[in-house]
């Protein structure tokens, strides 16, 4: 089923939004959640190929909650054995979602063991989870209004995709996700209340000589808004300058180094600490991540302008959009790459 050519599926997404008579099944939709469910999501599902003449849905699937009946609005079945892979949970579409109703499709998802995602919709916001070992996440790796579709989110539909479809390269989308939102949430905790270990690096930064409570308390103090924005303000100072030398880290470069720790740290090959080895260089033309801030041991060389392209070794290999998934795909290269200077 998968065909890995997420810019024609975008494109053919794009162009089916067009054709379709969305205000005519918005107005339907007000009727209730049968008609939200019929006027709105099955044709958005149809859209990204999922349809009931290729035998995909299943609707009010039978599902045993506490020894209790329940009914899954739809459910998206896998292939030939027609398992249940995507529970969604429909409201009506001028019901906002709420806590409730994720609660409700997190039971749903617990009691199909066999499902991998789900879906919260009223036909116009859109909300996909993924489900893991421990449960299911309570915030979407995925969200979006229907009529605000971006084309990064477009990007991220096509994955999603029937032709497409493959809940590993899905999985690395939402780990992504997941790992960077649980980096900002310690960052913004670690800023909120800084721990010692942090002051005492900071304190040597200062060529500070002796740490001690009196110089934490002080440090604590300045730890706030006004601080943190003239640290940002600096930095983006500094970035300013590299960019006028030629240099600009963009921010695919720098979530194509994210997708790439996350790659590492997931892997259960690196020892406590070595992750932190891993850096990154910017050059012009290209981008490299190195171990041991030594460009003598690349893992890769990345190209992002243009033809986008890894090189891994003498290996040089062509990337497609979305970044994240297409870096997957390069997963053990990257990893054998990674352990080959890490243990050098």
């Amino acid at each position: 089923m998968t065909t890995t050519n997420y810019k024609s599926v975008v494109d053919d997404i794009k162009k089916k939004l067009r054709n379709w008579d969305y205000s005519k099944a918005k107005e339907r939709a007000k009727t209730g959640e049968t008609a939200s469910r019929e006027d709105l999501i099955n044709d958005f599902l149809s859209i990204l190929g999922f349809k009931r003449e290729n035998d995909d849905l299943r609707y009010e699937y039978s599902i045993t909650v506490k020894e209790k009946k329940r009914k899954a609005d739809i459910v998206i079945v896998d292939g030939k054995a027609k398992s249940p892979l995507v529970i969604i949970e429909c409201k009506r579409s001028d019901e906002m979602l709420t806590v409730k109703h994720l609660d409700q499709l997190i039971l749903y998802l617990a009691a199909l063991p066999e499902s991998k995602m789900g879906i919260l919709t009223n036909g116009l916001d859109y909300q996909f989870y993924l489900k893991d070992n421990q449960g299911s996440n309570t915030t979407p790796f995925i969200s979006f209004n229907i009529e605000s579709l971006d084309d990064l989110t477009l990007q991220k539909l096509a994955v999603f995709h029937r032709n497409n479809f493959n809940f590993n390269e899905l999985k690395a989308m939402a780990d992504e996700f997941y790992f960077v939102e649980k980096f900002e949430n310690a960052l913004a905790d670690e800023l909120a209340t800084p721990s010692t270990d942090v002051l005492k690096s900071l304190f040597r930064r200062m060529d500070g000589k002796r740490f001690d409570e009196k110089t934490a308390l002080r440090m604590r103090e300045l730890f706030n808004s006004f601080s943190l924005q003239a640290a940002v303000d600096k930095l983006r100072e500094s970035e300013s300058r590299n960019s006028k030398l030629g240099i600009v880290t963009t921010q695919e470069e720098l979530k194509a180094y994210s997708v790439i720790r996350t790659i590492l740290a997931t892997s259960g090959k690196l020892k406590a600490g070595e992750i932190d080895r891993i850096s990154y260089r910017d050059f012009k033309g290209h981008f490299s991540i190195i171990v041991d801030d030594s460009q003598n041991k690349s893992i890769c060389t990345l190209v992002l302008a243009g033809k986008k392209s890894i090189r891994i070794g003498a290996q040089n290999r062509e990337l497609e959009e979305p970044i994240e998934i297409s870096l997957a795909q390069f997963k053990k290269e990257i990893i054998e790459s990674t352990m080959e200077y890490l243990r050098k």
